[in-house]
């Protein structure tokens, strides 16, 4: 179990041992807080989206698979690290998207994702939006420097502390969304937009939402 000083029992509880195996670093804004860099520290295998290599490298660490289209890593990049580079030429997905399908071909079952926030915010929304097509192929979290994303399934008990900040999206905009352990009580509410079920906050030991089967809402965590 990956234990962070300072982070909450959610976090104990639902880091598995799986969770410190598979990092993927995206292009966006790298992280500079602990608790991130703890991951990408004592990761098993980093998978590096392309234009992030020069990061990676700046940080100390060499990336153990590249993915992507290979337009945003230098030519002696590509001459050091041939044999771990997975190219893809498709056209219809981001580096981001090749990265996780490329564990989800190796069988990887969770992975944490840095850097998928940050700097341009349409490649932020996409790439926090894209957590449904990976559902339920692989469990994956993009943590950043300020909080967390994941998914919820209806019906699940999610071990928590009073007063963490909590929101949630939907790109469904029928949902309808009942809560339970939250300040603002949902009640069958329909998620028309996304600033719909944001800002709310945990009050006892876990939350749970209750919404129609088979859908998949992304979470917001903040981290303190």
């Amino acid at each position: 179990m990956v234990i962070l000083n300072g982070e909450n029992q959610w976090t104990k509880v639902h880091m598995s041992e799986s969770w410190g195996d598979t990092v993927i670093l995206a292009n966006g804004l790298f992280p500079r807080s602990r608790h991130c860099l703890q991951f990408l520290d004592k990761a098993r295998r980093v998978i590096c989206c392309d234009g992030a290599v020069d990061k990676i490298l700046s940080y100390g660490r060499n990336p153990d698979v590249i993915v992507g289209d290979m337009d945003s890593i230098s030519e002696e990049s590509k001459r050091v690290f041939s044999s771990i580079l997975h190219p893809s030429k498709d056209q219809d997905s981001n580096d981001l998207t090749k990265a996780v399908h490329y564990c989800i071909e190796q069988k990887y079952q969770t992975a944490i994702i840095l850097g998928a926030t940050g700097l341009r915010e349409d490649h932020t929304l996409g790439n926090i939006s894209l957590m449904l097509e990976y559902h339920p192929h692989i469990e994956v979290r993009i943590r950043s420097d300020f909080g967390e994303f994941f998914l919820l399934t209806s019906g699940m008990e999610v071990p928590c502390s009073p007063g963490e900040k909590i929101s949630f999206f939907s790109l469904n905009n029928q949902l309808k969304v009942s809560s339970t352990g939250l300040k603002y009580h949902l009640k069958q509410l329909p998620l028309t937009h996304w600033y719909t079920a944001t800002l709310n906050e945990t009050t006892g030991s876990f939350f749970r939402l209750d919404f129609d089967s088979g859908q998949a809402l992304i979470v917001y965590r903040a981290l303190d």
